[in-house]
């Protein structure tokens, strides 16, 4: 199987105050190193996030915990393309660490839905991202 178009790489660096009682990074911060890295891949391509008339909401986000993540480490969040559809898009992710690149902490993938703020309704996945997704334009 071919490997996924890579998309963006982010390094986020664990905070002390990220771990839980467990002495690992809490479930909950993975989600949000996540959308850390989403955010900065969109902005990477010149898609603003705020005040904008059309733009990605979050449909659903799966990962799987394979390893904790302990303080000290900086989190290092893969993104690579998924599939793409009229109004959504995968965008699959794998999480490692600096310190412990070899070593796969978790790994899943997050399916935005492009809607148009003023009506809430879905609409297409702009050209310029379907191309940056190996998907193409729209027929």
């Amino acid at each position: 199987m071919p490997e996924k178009t890579l998309l963006h790489v982010a390094h986020i660096p664990v905070r002390w105050g990220d771990m839980d009682s467990y002495g690992h990074v809490n479930n909950t911060l993975y989600i949000q190193y996540l959308e850390e890295a989403r955010v900065a891949w969109f902005e990477s391509l010149g898609i603003a996030m705020n005040n904008v008339p059309q733009g990605p909401v979050v449909l659903q986000t799966l990962h799987t915990y394979l390893k904790p993540v302990v303080h000290p480490a900086t989190v290092v969040i893969e993104l690579r393309a998924g599939p793409v559809g009229n109004s959504s898009l995968v965008v699959e992710h794998r999480l490692s660490t600096l310190e412990d690149p070899a070593t796969l902490y978790g790994e899943g993938h997050c399916k935005l839905v492009w809607i148009d703020h003023a009506t809430d309704r879905s609409v297409p996945v702009p050209d310029d991202l379907r191309l940056v997704m190996g998907a193409g334009k729209r027929q």
